[in-house]
């Protein structure tokens, strides 16, 4: 019979915990759920990660190296800079849409260290894809860019400033409704759309 190696038993803690918080939230759910789900104790648990948070944060790093290389991979695959910028626009909705439980903007403003370096890094390889790409873009001779590093950056951080411009909310509610989270991306797509124009200018 195979013996689970310590990664094996992590990964399979995490695909519990992913399952409760898609479902349930990732607020809702307890250590001690997640442990019944494994039929395993909740000692055992806390063997792989301290407390829920960094079982949280672990999760989320998870699924976010899913949503980067599914980016990666549309960049790499598309012809037009200009298309794969637009169509990895519909990556994050989907994304988003689909891990909504996961209080993904609640994250976001946690002062906790892990997840303060987690968004760093996570919004400094965003910035590396779309500046990827608009390289690719001045290379087709599609784009005409000076700095592509700078622009990529500048777009970057307009996209995601629009979470918290476009909805009537605070930094202190929770994860955005569809509805705002619908009129999020319809900003983000008319904002993607000028920064295109003026690349092609």
């Amino acid at each position: 019979m195979h013996a689970e190696t310590k990664d094996e038993m992590r990964d399979k803690i995490l695909d519990a915990a992913l399952k409760r918080f898609t479902h349930f939230g990732a607020a809702k759910t307890t250590m001690n759920e997640i442990a019944d789900d494994l039929h395993c104790s909740k000692a055992s648990l806390y063997y792989y990660f301290p407390d829920k948070k960094a079982m949280h944060f672990a999760v989320l790093e998870k699924i976010g190296e899913a949503y980067f290389q599914e980016m990666e991979k549309e960049a790499a695959a598309t012809t037009s800079a200009a298309k794969a910028l637009l169509n990895i626009i519909g990556i994050r909705k989907a994304f988003i849409s689909k891990f909504s439980r996961l209080e993904l903007f609640k994250v976001l403003q946690d002062s906790a260290s892990m997840f303060h370096e987690g968004m760093k890094r996570a919004k400094l390889r965003e910035i590396e894809l779309h500046t990827d790409i608009i390289r690719k873009g001045v290379a087709s001779g599609e784009f005409k860019v000076k700095h592509p590093e700078q622009t990529a950056e500048i777009l970057v951080q307009a996209l995601m400033g629009l979470r918290y411009s476009v909805p009537d909310c605070t930094l202190n509610d929770s994860d955005l409704d569809e509805e705002m989270f619908g009129a999020v991306i319809e900003q983000q797509k008319l904002l993607l759309e000028i920064f295109i124009k003026a690349m092609k200018a």
